[in-house]
């Protein structure tokens, strides 16, 4: 009986572990970057570029970074994030969710219902195998990141018939898709772990851009990869 109550504590325990990974995302603008892999200048950027797709298109691009998916699939913790925090406007429900895992080597592009009709999965695949898994291959997050951030931008401005204005600069895109031969060291792994809360304290300098359009609907259109 014994035995059989601590399974359900450790059960209950998982469980909110998992659930905190979701609702307790920090985000700055629209961008929630839990590792720490952005720098300053890049998260603002972004911002920025973000703000004004959603000015003019009312439309959200979350960009997520975390350490772990806590035993959820990439999928399911996308569409959560996507819905936790209303991601695209209420009436459109013209969102994307930009979520990268780092210990699972996982992404996703969760699209909002409201896109679904307008952006094609193989343009979201495009810009996965073209864009953002090269980079990550090579263990450039930051730079991943920001140039898959850019090109979605563009792919829903473009869905939306707007023209936005980009700040800052897209990485240049890396030609040939080859892998490195060995992983990262597994002490990134740790430093990145210890650095976590100090990245947040730092993110605290940021503006909120007005949040998110209060919208949220995801049904499970997208892509995911691995790297």
């Amino acid at each position: 009986m014994l035995r059989k109550g601590w399974l359900i504590f450790l059960l209950v325990l998982f469980l909110q572990v998992s659930a905190y990974a979701i609702e307790d995302l920090h985000f700055k603008g629209f961008i929630a970057d839990e590792v720490g892999v952005l720098s300053d200048d890049v998260k603002y950027n972004l911002n920025m570029t973000l703000w004004d797709l959603q000015k003019k298109a009312k439309a959200d691009i979350a960009v997520v970074v975390i350490q772990s998916l806590n035993g959820k699939s990439v999928e399911q913790a996308a569409i959560e994030i996507g819905r936790e925090y209303k991601v695209g406007s209420r009436e459109k429900n013209n969102g994307i969710v930009f979520l990268t895992a780092l210990n699972e080597h996982k992404m996703r592009l969760e699209l909002g219902t409201g896109l679904e009709d307008k952006v094609l999965i193989s343009d979201l695949e495009k810009i996965r195998d073209k864009d953002i898994l090269p980079y990550y291959r090579n263990y450039d997050y930051e730079n991943g990141i920001a140039r898959g951030t850019y090109k979605l931008a563009d792919l829903v401005a473009r869905a939306e018939n707007v023209t936005i204005d980009v700040q800052g600069t897209c990485p240049d895109k890396i030609t040939g898709s080859s892998r490195s031969s060995e992983r990262a060291p597994w002490w990134l792994y740790v430093i990145a772990l210890i650095m976590a809360p100090f990245s947040r304290r730092r993110r605290s300098s940021f503006g909120s851009f007005g949040g998110f359009g209060g919208g949220g609907g995801f049904g499970g259109s997208g892509c995911s990869g691995s790297w």
